[in-house]
């Protein structure tokens, strides 16, 4: 073979040899693209679930920086605090909060609790976890949901709760709660009183059998609990009733059957006067 057939040959060799790698560089170059687009695809996956969070979601690190925050929490500050310190950022504090949890969620430990924010005067419900890096190193994740409505809903329910058991425990009238079966679930002062009860409690507790330890008559209790699953309200009615030491004396009611969701009574609730002197009277 002459020389220059042989230079033809390692020509077309090295030709070959080229196209080979120019090929194995497209197939990798072809692979980057898709594990790019892969990448791509899961980063706008999980942007969607952090974006459809209805709360508020930030990383920090553990010298209180800001690592990340959710479209919502961005909209709350005004702007993306990134590399400032939570404390400052999420209340407005210069020093960090007297009740932050960090400590704890760097140690590992999952943090659920309720705060109050002082920025905003809103309560959150927060859940801190902690975040560990390849390399080693921690952030903290909290995931904020509003609940201020829920917390004014509570203080309402027990500003409503005291100001009806302050009506229920200095009332004149007798108030009370009882079963069906003939159980007394709650008395107020007035109506233990009444009976010569030292105190509500020693009634509840003396009390179990009301068709026979307060009724002087069975069957008026028997009739009140025909006329509460018929009409669900007494009104006006008249007993005559026992005392703790076995004296008697008359009682109006006014009451009304509390139901479930199933129409069953639950129990019966309402007031109870002691009218003995007017039918001491017409007597």
């Amino acid at each position: 073979m002459s020389d220059a057939d042989r230079d033809r040959a390692d020509l077309i060799q090295e030709l070959a040899e080229l196209r080979q790698k120019v090929a194995a560089a497209e197939q990798a170059e072809s692979r980057c693209q898709r594990l790019t687009e892969a990448w791509r695809d899961l980063w706008a996956q999980y942007e969607a679930i952090i974006e459809a969070f209805d709360g508020l979601i930030y990383i920090c690190s553990q010298n209180y920086e800001v690592e990340f925050m959710n479209q919502r929490f961005i909209e709350r500050t005004g702007y993306y605090p990134l590399g400032q310190k939570c404390h400052r950022v999420l209340h407005e504090r210069d020093e960090v909060c007297p009740w932050c949890v960090n400590d704890r969620v760097f140690r590992g430990e999952t943090v659920r609790w309720e705060v109050f924010s002082p920025k905003d005067h809103r309560w959150f419900y927060v859940v801190n976890t902690p975040i560990r890096h390849p390399d080693g190193s921690l952030s903290k994740m909290s995931m904020m949901q509003d609940i201020t409505e829920r917390k004014m809903m509570e203080k309402a329910v027990n500003e409503a709760e005291a100001k009806y058991r302050g009506i229920f425990e200095n009332a004149v009238m007798g108030i009370f709660q009882s079963t069906p079966e003939g159980n007394l679930l709650d008395v107020n002062p007035a109506l233990a009183h009444m009976h010569g009860y030292d105190s509500p409690q020693e009634m509840v507790a003396a009390i179990n059998d009301l068709d026979h330890q307060i009724f002087v008559d069975p069957q008026q209790r028997e009739e009140l609990r025909r006329t509460m699953a018929k009409t669900g309200v007494v009104r006006d009615g008249e007993f005559q009733v026992n005392r703790k030491d076995g004296s008697t004396f008359w009682i109006s009611v006014n009451a009304r059957a509390v139901r479930d969701d199933t129409g069953a009574i639950r129990y019966y609730e309402g007031f109870i006067q002691d009218i003995t002197d007017r039918k001491t009277c017409k007597a």
